[in-house]
């Protein structure tokens, strides 16, 4: 990553943030946990007005909207809490002990963050809070809308946190500026010219329902993910792939808890009226052959695909609206599933052998079995890491860190290359000795092991019994006849 310190001339606005960067005011925790402090201090003394604006500009219920605003606080709990004065130092004076710090980490620098429009409240707080435990500077990208919660947002944010490590962006700056900073992008759906954490947003989410599963629990989680928060989350199944054996019972539960998820009227009193949208599906549904509605009312729908060359088969829905499709088996689906290339996630619902199978064989960036975790449905898709999944957050400290080792002692190749390079021959060092001898044998039980002579005995021992057994039985057979 480019200097931040050549980045001025790009975006004078920015000017404080990129000195506190190269000032390294991020690197103290005892800072980075005051600004928790006067985050959470903030967002509390202003939760009422948060809630009211989250409720107006999604439509979203009393209880979505709770759940919104919870999982934010817990996002800034959980990353606080990550936070220790004296681990820190323990780290920080390795190196002055003589000891190796393999694991050293620090901030990237400047975090530039592009927030997701569907709940956005929640996914500003994820991205904010792990971007400011893991030590960096960060600018938050609000345009300026008619949005009452990042008007909102824009306030409380800039009054609680230091405007020499946060400041608010309500347009986007060129590309030579993005490219000194580590840019998390949740809107995005293409790779970009500069260093970027993209949720992969295009990627869809299925779920497989075997006849194995528990049909109760699969109905009550996939209508759940599917119509909660408008539809619109990432992670509501695009499409469900049901056993034809279960279809019918399946169909039956979902009409069932489809009725009692949207029957009621959860809205808050200080909430707009829902506009119904009109349903670009529906009509793309009636049109379609081998395409049939189970149930519907306004703007959401349960129906089913029969024709596997449909459109809808490959589409990212945000609506409300569940497809199933019928298939003859585990391996039917899971052919269906990879030939449309990689998924953001699959529920499989099925007996754990069953699952097992399932899971490993779609090619998804997570796969849940038997439930749907509720909690994904709020906020943008989870950048992958490489090496481990983070359930307890959306994001870990090292979605915003580089590895910066530092190394004390001298390694065992160390010492091979500088014994080669001071011209010691194979057989003057054991450890050079012990490279060029063969490799150990294979410890297998002898039991276990056929070769080709082997082979040859059981052979011709299995001919020499089944000989004998033909023999023995022809013998048996004319004696019977004799008597």
């Amino acid at each position: 990553m480019a200097s931040a310190s050549n980045s001025q001339s790009h975006a004078p606005q920015f000017s404080a943030v990129i000195a506190g960067n190269i000032d390294g005011r991020t690197d103290n925790v005892r800072y980075r946990q005051r600004q928790f402090h006067r985050l959470q201090a903030s967002i509390l003394t202003h939760l009422t007005e948060l809630r009211e604006a989250i409720s107006q500009d999604s439509g979203h219920s009393v209880e979505e909207v709770q759940t919104e605003v919870c999982l934010a606080l817990k996002e800034i709990r959980s990353h606080y809490s990550s936070l220790s004065l004296e681990k820190s130092v323990q780290v920080e004076y390795r190196v002055a002990r003589g000891e190796d710090n393999l694991d050293r980490k620090t901030g990237a620098g400047i975090v530039y963050i592009i927030p997701s429009a569907h709940t956005i409240f929640y996914s500003v707080i994820a991205a904010l809070s792990a971007a400011l435990a893991a030590g960096n500077c960060i600018i938050l990208e609000l345009p300026k809308t008619t949005s009452r919660i990042t008007a909102l947002l824009r306030s409380v944010l800039a009054g609680a946190l230091d405007s020499d490590t946060f400041t608010i962006s309500e347009s986007r700056p060129d590309a030579a500026f993005l490219s000194t900073t580590l840019v998390l992008d949740q809107q995005s759906e293409c790779p970009a010219t500069y260093p970027t954490l993209g949720s992969p947003n295009a990627l869809r989410t299925v779920a497989v329902v075997d006849r194995t599963a528990n049909l109760q629990e699969a109905a009550v989680d996939l209508v759940q993910a599917r119509f909660a928060f408008d539809g619109r989350s990432p992670y509501a199944p695009d499409v469900v792939f049901v056993n034809q054996f279960c279809m019918q019972p399946f169909v039956e539960l979902v009409i069932k808890h489809a009725a009692k998820h949207l029957g009621g009227d959860n809205r808050g009193a200080n909430s707009l009226a829902k506009r119904p949208r009109k349903s670009s599906l529906l009509d793309q549904i009636g049109s379609e052959e081998g395409a049939k509605v189970i149930v519907s009312g306004t703007g959401w729908g349960v129906a089913l695909l029969q024709d596997r060359d449909s459109p809808l088969m490959r589409a990212k829905l945000s609506e409300k609206w569940l497809l199933l499709h019928p298939v003859s088996s585990l391996d039917d689906a899971i052919n269906i599933c990879n030939a449309s290339g990689t998924h953001a996630a699959t529920y499989t619902f099925a007996a754990p052998a069953a699952a097992k199978y399932v899971s490993e064989s779609i090619d998804a960036h997570t796969a849940w079995i038997s439930h749907v975790p509720y909690d994904v449905l709020v906020g943008p898709v989870v950048v992958p890491l490489s090496d481990r999944v983070n359930l307890p957050t959306r994001y870990t400290t090292e979605h915003f860190q580089v590895s910066r080792p530092q190394v004390v002692n001298r390694t065992t190749n160390t010492a091979i290359a500088k014994a080669l390079l001071e011209g010691k021959s194979v057989q003057s060092d054991r450890t050079l000795q012990e490279i060029f001898s063969p490799l150990p044998d294979i410890q297998q039980r002898p039991g276990h092991k056929i070769g080709y002579f082997e082979q040859g005995i059981i052979t011709g021992g299995l001919i020499t019994l089944t000989s004998l057994i033909t023999i023995v039985s022809a013998a048996g057979y004319w004696a019977l006849r004799m008597r």
